[in-house]
């Protein structure tokens, strides 16, 4: 279960309001992991951007919102700030801070957590499972095309192919230019992916679009296929 920090100091770090309103409003928007808990230590609250700002201005829609997000972190019993108290807390390396403005800390760029991309990215680089964040066509199995040309590998391909059709990540299957020495020859931020079969004789090769929706998405995709379908 990976936990997540309110950095106190990358929120005292904003040089105004309007700063550290957009800075929460983006950290609400992210797409939390259900399983995942995101931690707060009451001293926020003291914090001066909050008494000086947040407290005084004209309560909106945008100030609710700041107050709920707030409120549904979970309390921690001790300030965490930095790597190495969040690695004694959680017993682990694997956790993240969220905030706004880190110019004056010393956590590890990826461990920094400001809008849903970074989130993402964090998520990708220390979990091996990230399904929560990859769509399932809606194109049923059947439906699912395949385009191979007429050489000698197409018995191959297509039996390949009637295999990874199986998959939710899967759309369509076409035959490309054969040869690679490793199963996933390119990922594309679009969704295709190039896959060989390298353990035929001429390496035959397809072109497979998936649901990825960047490069994030396709890459984990490819990583799936290969594991599932070609080891």
């Amino acid at each position: 279960m990976s936990k997540f920090f309110l950095n106190n100091n990358s929120i005292n770090s904003v040089t105004n309001y309007n700063e550290f309103k957009e800075g929460l409003l983006e950290l609400i928007a992210v797409n939390k992991q259900p399983s995942h808990i995101f931690y707060k230590h009451e001293s926020i609250y003291a914090l001066k951007i909050l008494v000086d700002g947040l407290y005084t201005v004209q309560q909106g829609k945008d100030e609710q919102e700041i107050y709920r997000f707030l409120e549904h972190l979970s309390p921690c019993d001790k300030l965490v700030e930095t790597e190495d108290e969040a690695n004694t807390y959680c017993a682990s390396t694997i956790n993240g801070f969220f905030g706004i403005n880190f110019k004056d800390s010393n956590i590890i760029p990826s461990k920094q957590l400001t809008d849903n991309d970074d989130y993402k990215k964090w998520c990708f680089a220390f979990l091996d499972n990230n399904d929560f964040f990859l769509s399932k066509t809606t194109i049923p199995i059947i439906d699912k095309n395949i385009h191979l040309s007429d050489h000698h590998g197409k018995k191959e391909l297509d039996n390949f192919c009637n295999k990874i059709k199986i998959s939710p990540y899967v759309e369509e299957m076409k035959s490309t230019d054969w040869g690679g020495k490793k199963f996933i020859r390119k990922v594309e931020a679009n969704g295709w992916i190039e896959l060989v079969l390298y353990k035929t004789d001429r390496q035959y090769a397809l072109k497979v679009k998936t649901t990825g929706k960047d490069q994030l998405e396709t890459e984990a995709i490819s990583e799936i296929l290969r594991k599932k379908y070609y080891i």
